[in-house]
């Protein structure tokens, strides 16, 4: 288990940009399989007159797994580049908008000392006019054309967002098990699961090692070659 996520980290890492496609295709594949299996299995037979004899309702939940096998190929990636894009959009526009308009706006609808939704006044928000004010007004205008620059710049650089995504979930991997491989090399008794805690340091290393692995290897490829990574 040790091994295993040491070298699938390793992999990620060194090999984030080149396995991107892989890694997307087959998460798409099987997530369609499974979306489709639990439509055919699950859902469709409650909107049958007369439920269907175990053998009926297994080709039933077949041909729903090739449907979703093949539907979320195709869609699946589409879905993922617009979710990164809005994501993009959404974060920037926030980000711009605290920048702009400054903390103490969010202070009148947010309490950090509360807990979950008791921390947003969602009625004074609603009942607040600060919308009409021009000043935010303004504010709200440059947030929301800079939320959409980052929207697109995402779309156009997506194969570098999930190329960095992968560097940093292998980095993540190696970084759990470094704790882990120090108490093997300490002659320790190895408890995986209480070990295996994060090392921010070897996260931060191992993340820094992989971006610079892939701009080497692949600074020329992609949407904009090596000036898009300049």
């Amino acid at each position: 288990m040790l091994a295993v996520n040491t070298l699938v980290g390793a992999v990620l890492v060194a090999g984030a940009y080149d396995l991107k496609d892989h890694v997307l295709g087959w998460i798409s594949w099987i997530g369609g399989a499974v979306v489709g299996g639990f439509v055919g299995w699950v859902v469709l037979p409650e909107f049958v007159a007369v439920p269907p004899a175990a053998g009926q309702r297994l080709v039933l939940a077949g041909a729903a797994v090739l449907i979703g096998t093949v539907l979320g190929r195709v869609l699946i990636p589409l879905a993922a580049r617009f979710a990164v894009s809005i994501a993009a959009f959404v974060f920037a526009t926030l980000a711009v908008l605290v920048l702009t308009a400054g903390e103490s706006l969010l202070r009148r609808f947010y309490d950090p000392g509360a807990s979950g939704l008791d921390a947003v006044a969602v009625d004074a928000a609603i009942e607040s006019s600060l919308l009409s004010q021009p000043a935010f007004q303004r504010f709200l205008l440059v947030a929301v054309l800079v939320g959409v620059v980052a929207g697109i710049l995402a779309m156009r650089y997506y194969d570098y967002i999930i190329t960095v995504s992968l560097v940093a979930l292998g980095a993540g991997l190696v970084a759990t098990t470094v704790p882990v491989w120090q108490a093997v090399a300490a002659g320790e008794s190895v408890a995986f699961v209480e070990q295996a805690g994060p090392s921010n340091a070897a996260f931060a290393a191992v993340f820094v090692v992989g971006v610079a692995v892939q701009y080497v290897r692949h600074s020329g490829s992609g949407p904009g070659g090596s000036d898009a990574l300049a």
